[in-house]
């Protein structure tokens, strides 16, 4: 029996088995890297433009997420790629990306590298690309700021509430928004359209509720209350970006490849043709890109409940 021992951050697992090697080379080939770009042009066909917008978000979304894992797997646990993935929990993922953008030392990885940041783990990556050429010195810097930028929007929190709200039941309703301001001359006299100033414009975006706790003491006090959020984006900044994410998984799993004896010379790994491809998704400017105005609830306007009170009072309801 073999064994392989790993880290999920700073937690050590150790997996048992009889043929890991295998295992692991069958997972890394049986993966679809270009599984993203397939729906992306699925849904750039589509003649239902509302919802073919909110299914290019959740898939930029979800590609995200994905090359973030895969990247994990990189620097921790190459050897059993898909047993670090299947441990790995949203929570600790986003911890993980959080502490390689720290250029966290901490961070326990197999790699030959002096510290797990974003530029050490983009020269690993394409060490085999184009091996001593301006050309991968190049392409090396330009993955390593896409990165950089991916995992500040990955680490949002409206970015995290977004997503979750998409995929967990769908719960948003789909559209931009525009907000305007303009100072009033005269209490209660508002401005005309014309004078107001534009803020931020988008026809795309989402808006949903997300469900607070009030007070500090979660433990105790089980009240809720709601707020509204709001955010914009632009659809052609998600369909670039979705493409260079997709390009980015092609390129991790053939960095995974050769990390396990697979010959660099059969690997595949891909970069847009011209450098500026990768400054394009961030000259679509939404201006303000989220909002959210709601009543805020003191919480010394309500009561203090406890599960015991608010189980008793559902129990009488019967």
């Amino acid at each position: 029996m073999e064994n392989l021992i790993f880290a999920i951050n700073d937690e050590p697992y150790c997996l048992w088995g009889y043929d890991l090697d295998e295992r692991n080379s069958e997972f890394l080939n049986g993966i679809d890297t270009k599984y993203f770009d397939y729906l992306l042009n699925l849904y750039l066909d589509s003649d239902e433009e509302k919802r073919a917008a909110i299914a290019i978000r959740i898939t930029l979304h979800h590609a995200i997420e994905t090359f973030f894992s895969f990247l994990g797997a990189y620097i921790q646990a190459p050897k059993c790629v898909y047993a670090w993935m299947e441990k790995c929990s949203n929570k600790q993922l986003r911890k993980f990306v959080e502490s390689v953008g720290e250029g966290n030392n901490q961070v326990i990885t197999i790699l030959n590298i002096n510290s797990v940041s974003w530029f050490n783990i983009a020269e690993s990556i394409f060490r085999k690309y184009e091996s001593g050429t301006e050309k991968n010195i190049k392409t090396t810097k330009l993955y390593e700021k896409l990165w950089r930028r991916l995992a500040h929007e990955f680490l949002e929190q409206n970015y995290i509430n977004e997503y979750n709200s998409i995929k967990h039941g769908f719960r948003i309703r789909p559209g931009g928004f525009s907000l305007t301001i303009g100072t009033e001359k005269e209490y209660g006299v508002s401005k005309t359209p014309e004078q107001m100033r534009l803020m931020g414009k988008s026809k795309y975006g989402s808006t949903f509720f997300k469900i607070e706790t009030i007070g500090k003491n979660i433990n105790e006090n089980r009240s809720l209350c709601s707020r509204r959020y709001s955010i914009n984006w632009m659809i052609e900044k998600d369909i670039l970006l979705t493409q260079l994410v997709s390009m980015s998984i092609q390129n991790i799993v053939s960095a995974l490849r050769v990390l396990n004896g697979v010959d660099p010379r059969t690997c595949k790994y891909i970069r847009p043709s011209e450098d500026d491809a990768f400054e394009k998704p961030w000259a679509y400017s939404r201006g303000v890109f989220s909002i959210n105005m709601d009543y805020i609830i003191n919480e010394k306007n309500t009561m203090i409940v406890t599960r015991e009170q608010l189980l008793e009072k559902l129990n009488k309801q019967k």
